[in-house]
């Protein structure tokens, strides 16, 4: 048994990506994410204290790789059709999957947990150690725990996957953010039960540490961890791989929200040669998992911060943070649309390829489908908050403005940038090159002053009808010059 799940092991390593057996590139990207946060820590913490923030702080970067494209691994396998017919049994390839999972994950545990046990002060050469075995602990709890969910919630693994991911990124980037006017506060923290922290799991595997300070409660809670790290290792081992269904073809619950928008467009923006590409991409891009993992936690940016920035803010600071939160789609932009190619059916271009129709009618076809299916969602929402807490004359004025302003700043970057066709590029190729966020960073510039501007002048409403009006003209003589384009190179 253990030689067929070897040989299953290798071939699952040899068919890694770009023939890579093993993850060196996320293993150093870890590393440096690591590196960066341990030198924001306080000098001098208990050992405790430089325990838990290390073990947080791995938490966070191994679980967005591990809901994200790693948690494939506990449910997928691209050659199963071939794999299936070798004279093999099921326990052989859930072994050969778990150790997939264990290399890979314990790669990635050792990138985010080595430099803080190497950087952190107050930890002697034994609790180093310890530290790095409690976070590979920790991280099989963490794999435990999401094929179980997976396992429970098969018919929406896909969506629960979305969802974990975009909210690990969301809290990784706002809670960073906020917590970095607390970390003085670490130098008081000694065991588990300061601060009520006994409900963290990463203070279960750093309670070991509490007992270098005498502390009696150290060990009762250490026993958490163990039991914590004996029930992952049951559940990977003995729980049957959670299976998940088919795709279905019926459409999402957002494209039928979207629906008499959609049907609206087909009638009075999209020209019947845009009209396939239009479809395709409304479509066909938000059942790629691979960007809607990529690109979705980007969507929730805005919004996240609002929340956060907007507490203690009165009315003109709330407006002016509303001002530039909404303007603030045209800066990612970039990273979006550079993802509109990514498909796990890439190899199925050739229909875009030959079909008889210009290369301008696809960008236009894709550009409209990207407006309809995720600036006017994301719109929708910013527009919400806004009504309810600015009310229904700022909202009025400022975000039909703001949406044409993207819309302008989709349209340049889609050309200037030389996206390829939509759904024609494999996931592992799609990269976003170093000129493209030097271009960020003045589209950046370029809104935080209209934002300025635009909270100060769109007060009046005759200058935002003006505006709106403006910005509509420059909408219909791009989309009248791709069209144009199109007829001469037919």
């Amino acid at each position: 048994m253990a030689s067929r799940a070897l040989i299953l092991l290798r071939a699952r390593l040899a068919a890694g990506r770009d023939g890579a057996r093993l993850p060196i590139a996320s293993l150093f990207m870890q590393a440096f994410a690591a590196t960066a946060l341990c030198a924001l820590t306080p000098p001098d913490l208990p050992p405790f204290a430089a325990a838990l923030f290390g073990l947080c702080a791995a938490a966070c970067l191994v679980a967005i790789p591990l809901f994200g494209e790693l948690g494939d691994l506990l449910v997928r396998d691209e050659a199963e059709a071939w794999v299936s017919a070798l004279p093999v049994e099921e326990r052989d390839l859930r072994l050969a999957r778990l150790g997939h999972l264990g290399i890979e994950l314990g790669l990635l545990t050792l990138g985010a947990i080595l430099p803080a046990a190497v950087l952190l002060d107050g930890l002697s050469p034994g609790q180093r150690l310890g530290l790095v075995l409690a976070a590979l602990a920790q991280s099989a709890c963490l794999a435990a725990c999401l094929s179980v969910a997976m396992g429970a919630f098969a018919r929406r693994a896909s969506a629960l996957l979305v969802l974990l991911q975009s909210s690990l990124f969301l809290f990784a980037i706002v809670g960073g953010t906020l917590a970095l006017r607390h970390m003085s506060e670490l130098r008081q923290l000694a065991s588990p039960v300061d601060r009520g922290l006994y409900w963290l799991p990463s203070a279960w595997f750093a309670a070991p540490f509490a007992t270098a300070q005498g502390s009696t409660t150290g060990w009762a809670w250490s026993l958490a961890g163990v039991l914590a790290s004996a029930a992952a290792l049951a559940a990977l081992l003995f729980v049957p791989a959670p299976r998940l269904p088919p795709p279905s073809g019926a459409p999402l619950l957002l494209g039928r929200l979207l629906a008499p928008l959609r049907n609206l467009a087909l009638r009075l923006w999209v020209r019947p040669r845009e009209r396939g590409v239009f479809e395709l991409v409304f479509e066909g891009l938000p059942r790629e998992r691979e960007f809607v993992l990529r690109t979705y936690p980007l969507v929730g940016l805005p919004l996240a911060f609002l929340v956060v920035g907007m507490r203690g803010e009165d009315a003109a600071g709330a407006r002016a943070l509303l001002a530039l939160l909404l303007f603030t789609p045209g800066v990612y932009l970039p990273v979006l649309l550079a993802h509109v190619p990514v498909s796990a059916s890439h190899r199925a271009r050739w229909i875009l390829d030959g079909a008889p129709i210009a290369r301008a009618d696809i960008d236009n076809g894709a550009i409209k489908a990207v407006t309809l299916r995720f600036l006017v969602p994301l719109y929708g929402a910013l527009s919400a908050l806004a009504w309810f807490l600015c009310g229904p004359v700022f909202t009025l004025h400022v975000a039909p403005v703001t949406f044409l302003v993207t819309l302008a700043v989709v349209r340049q970057v889609w050309r200037a940038f030389g996206i390829e066709k939509p759904l024609s590029t494999a996931p592992d190729n799609v990269a976003v090159e170093q000129s493209w966020f030097n271009a960020m960073m003045v589209i950046a510039l370029l809104l935080t002053v209209l934002a300025v501007f635009a909270e100060r002048l769109l007060a009046s409403p005759w200058v935002a009808l003006a505006a709106v009006a403006v910005l509509l003209f420059l909408e219909w003589s791009q989309d009248r010059a791709l069209s144009r384009e199109a007829r001469d190179t037919a």
